[in-house]
């Protein structure tokens, strides 16, 4: 799974002296050649990780005068590039696991382990467990061989030859009867449990922010890694193929549609993956009788895959609709799939609660506090928005969220998130909108960070009038953005002649953003009668310097409303109407 990149990057080795003694050349003397390991091992630390293949590849596939020198240099860089990566035995086991595995920090808040799903931290949890009750000799004995092997060689060539894959397999063979063994032993599960659950909760807070509790690794996931162990040898080219096969049908239809990354799938691409799916389902179910039984989890490996590591909640919802409940929610909750799809609705309810509480929980708005929201922060609540439209459509397909059973809990859930987004988010919010609306001068230090939250809000806002939890208070806040941005717009076109006109642009730009993240327009507040925006517009149009995309936009619809006024009345501005018009003629002339 590494990507190994194509750019070969050179790294000039230290140049010769023109007449070196023995003792001062690499090789000739003892101090000279750890003085000479040593500059190597500073030229490489300054290498990128991802480079440090392609470097390597320079290295060994072009001749050297100097092949001391070049050794050397090898040397360092395969010495760096292991050294970043000590847990060699660990690394070896898990790629046993490698198509299955998945880094969610969004799933790892779960009420319950994910059916099917791997987390790349509960594995390292599930390794340390292993490496304390399975079986500690053998991890040390691999470990020392593989650190031995090392030396030499990079880890990837090293993990993928013939002695380690048989160090993998003895591992492998290990752990699944250990874990047979272990499922008689109640006390035994338990301190496994507990090792492996205190490992992943570690490993995962590192990964995340604001992560109270999460998931468990329970009983349920351990049978799900001793199927994997047992059948690991007929299910990873299977599942490598699903992969690939969704990848290129995905990247198929980006390409017929002419746009890079569409924002929704086709209804064919839909079609297309669903029918993909089904066939997989029939190959799994073929693989022999433990895949057959529907009431675990390898019959339904396939569509479970789909979702928990290609998060394809669109063709999850096809292939339950139609080939499992014939049309509507004709299985259980209990069932594996919508078992699922559950933990993925709660753990998204349970991001959005917990990013929003760390978030704000800092931050005085009121008494003058401004917005921080780190990309990390953003992404992560970005994604769990995100996967909460997604996940809660995919639970209305289904006929689960009027259900009399899962109903109440999924409006429970949709209840708290909508008081977080009521109670929290849209206070500091308009407090924030308005001063990023009023500052003439200046931008406010988190103008960004307000851009960035209001289109969230109103999507976030969308997804819960869609499911019948329209916000009241979000209409109002709405209202009261638009009001206050144009009585700020309208105070922004007012130019005082000792303005630049950068100035007020910038700032009628920076409304007009604000404005554009809840989906409104400022156009309809420009007016062809204003004195100060007519001059900012004629100082741009006149001035030989480049114009902007959007300051283009706000040129553009102030002549609009020029061209509007005239087409309606004459009066006693038309000559400079008609004279901006021209000028703006000729410009866009001269940009064409």
């Amino acid at each position: 799974m590494n990507s190994t990149p194509t750019a070969t990057i050179s790294i000039p080795l230290p140049a010769a002296s023109p007449a070196p003694s023995p003792a001062s050349s690499p090789g000739g003397g003892g101090t000279d050649v750890a003085a000479f390991r040593r500059q190597m091992d500073e030229v490489v630390a300054r290498i990128p990780m991802h480079a440090i293949r392609s470097v390597l590849d320079a290295v060994e596939g072009t001749p050297s005068p100097n092949g001391e020198r070049a050794r050397h240099l090898r040397d360092a860089l395969v010495d760096h590039f292991n050294r970043l990566r000590p847990m060699k035995a660990r690394r070896l086991f898990t790629s046993l696991f490698e198509p299955f595995l998945v880094d969610d920090p969004v799933l790892y808040r779960s009420a319950e382990s994910v059916p099917a799903l791997v987390q790349r931290v509960d594995m390292g949890g599930i390794w340390s467990a292993l490496t304390r009750y399975g079986f500690p000799g053998l991890a040390a004995e691999v470990q020392s061989r593989l650190d031995g092997m090392a030396r030499e060689a990079m880890l990837d060539a090293v993990l993928a030859s013939p002695d380690a894959m048989a160090m993998r397999e003895l591992m492998r063979k290990e752990a699944l009867d250990f874990l047979y063994a272990m499922a008689g032993d109640r006390k035994l599960t338990d301190r496994f449990l507990a090792l492996a659950n205190d490992e992943a909760l570690h490993d995962a807070r590192l990964r995340t922010q604001y992560l109270g509790r999460k998931a468990p690794i329970d009983s349920d996931l351990l049978g799900f890694v001793r199927a994997l162990l047992e059948h690991n040898a007929v299910l990873v080219p299977l599942t490598e193929r699903m992969r690939r096969d969704i990848d290129e049908m995905r990247m198929g239809d980006r390409q017929g549609a002419g746009d890079p990354r569409p924002a929704i799938p086709s209804s064919a691409e839909v079609d297309c993956q669903s029918a993909l799916m089904v066939g997989f389902v029939r190959r799994v179910r073929d693989l022999g009788l433990p895949f057959r039984d529907q009431s675990q989890l390898l019959a339904w490996f396939a569509p479970l895959y789909g979702l928990n590591v290609k998060r394809r909640y669109d063709v999850f919802l096809r292939h339950v609709r139609e080939h499992v409940g014939s049309g509507g929610p004709a299985v259980r909750e209990s069932h594996p799939l919508l078992r699922a799809l559950l933990c993925h609705f709660t753990a998204a309810c349970t991001t959005i609660r917990e990013v929003v509480d760390g978030m704000f929980g800092d931050m005085d708005i009121q008494d003058g506090g401004v917005l921080s929201a780190p990309a990390p922060t953003r992404a992560l609540l970005h994604e769990a928005v995100e996967r909460f439209d997604r996940a809660l459509t995919a639970l209305s397909g289904t006929g689960f969220l009027a259900s009399r059973s899962t109903g109440p809990a999924l409006r429970a859930e949709l209840a708290a998130v909508s008081r977080e987004l009521t109670g929290t988010v849209m206070p500091a919010l308009a407090a924030r909108m308005q001063a990023a609306m009023n500052a003439r001068h200046a931008p406010v230090p988190d103008h960004e960070d307000i851009v960035w939250l209001l289109e969230l809000v109103w999507r976030w806002g969308r997804t819960l009038g869609n499911a019948g939890y329209a916000n009241p208070e979000l209409k109002s806040l709405r209202l009261y953005a638009v009001e206050t941005g144009r009585l700020a717009f309208l105070q922004a076109m007012k130019a005082e002649p000792q303005e630049r006109p950068a100035h007020r642009m910038a700032h009628m730009l920076r409304i007009r953003r604000l404005m554009a993240a809840m989906g409104e327009t400022v156009d309809g507040w420009i007016s062809p009668v204003s004195q100060g925006l007519h001059r900012v517009v004629y100082s741009y149009l006149e001035a030989d310097g480049e114009i902007a995309g959007d300051e283009w936009a706000v040129i553009d619809a102030f002549v609009a409303s020029v061209r509007s006024e005239l087409s309606r009345s004459r009066n006693w501005q038309s000559a400079d109407f008609v004279d901006i018009l021209r000028l703006h003629e000729a410009r866009r002339r001269g940009e064409a």
